[in-house]
């Protein structure tokens, strides 16, 4: 065992004699006092594991709105570089599809659960689909015109990179 491990041992087994002694002394007998820290240990664990499964929702907040942006970039990007080169590329419902499959993986990822990945875009696909719709509609506005301003200017190069 290093110090280091020595120290956090030894602080570690303080903490757990404070906190006996601690119960102790309310005039009760040892049983008692042993139930009593069972239990504060079982609501300690059953609170740790509802803040870890809480932790792997995902609730569709900035960042999802953000990575769906990235997948349509990402997925603008493969078309692009698909049509220059001549081969088939993606569009319409399957730019979406595409789109969606990278979200799924990406929550699939996040949470461990293919289950979860699933149940998030089925609850949330119509939020998903307005995201990319307006994103796609968007881009292709501004790769129609020809007079931008520069807040536009900006967008389009991020669009383009």
């Amino acid at each position: 065992m290093t110090t280091l491990e020595i120290i956090l041992l030894i602080t570690a087994l303080l903490l757990l004699a404070l906190y006996v002694t601690s119960k102790m002394g309310k005039d009760q007998p040892l049983s008692e006092v042993i139930k009593e820290v069972k239990k504060d240990l079982k609501n300690t664990a059953d609170n740790v594991t509802e803040l870890v499964i809480k932790a792997k929702d995902i609730v569709f907040d900035a960042s999802v709105q953000k990575a769906i942006k990235e997948f349509i970039l990402i997925v603008e990007e493969k078309n692009r570089l698909a049509k220059d080169k001549g081969e088939a590329f993606l569009s319409g419902d399957d730019k979406k599809l595409a789109v969606v499959s990278r979200l799924s993986e990406w929550v699939s990822n996040i949470t461990g659960s293919t289950e979860k990945a699933v149940e998030f875009v089925e609850t949330n696909q119509s939020k998903i689909e307005a995201i990319i719709n307006d994103y796609i509609s968007f881009s292709n506005k501004m790769q129609g015109r020809a007079t931008l301003s520069e807040a536009e200017k900006l967008i389009q190069e991020q669009l383009k990179k």
